[in-house]
């Protein structure tokens, strides 16, 4: 999928990484899904759910949109264990709205492994 700027897009919470024909197999955290309006965007993330967007700008303004108070930035959480063709770099940085990991869902930004640029 090839996300433009200024859109939003769902966010799965897994990505089904196995062949057609072969037993289901799914990775965590790796999955961009179809587009969505800002509006919904704003929803989701208040609602608990995860969302995606390409540019920082657009992932910032939509978690200070969510709550009053300054998002955290999160560098990509380690995995656990490689991807099975042994990369460790497949997940996104992301926003905490407000600072709350728990409260509201995550907006990630950017591609995958990205480097972890402090704003």
């Amino acid at each position: 999928m090839d996300a433009m700027r200024g859109a939003f897009y769902e966010f799965h919470a897994e990505r089904i990484v196995s062949r057609p024909g072969q037993p289901l197999e799914t990775k965590a955290g790796i999955e961009i899904g179809p587009q969505i309006t800002k509006e919904s965007a704003l929803q989701q993330v208040k609602a608990g759910k995860d969302v995606y967007t390409l540019a920082d700008e657009d992932a910032y303004r939509l978690a200070v949109q969510v709550t009053p108070g300054k998002p955290v930035q999160e560098a990509p959480h380690q995995p656990r264990q490689p991807s099975p063709t042994g990369r460790l770099d497949v997940y996104f940085r992301h926003y905490h709205p407000g600072g709350d990991h728990d409260q509201f869902g995550h907006i990630f930004f950017g591609q995958r492994g990205e480097k972890y640029v402090p704003r």
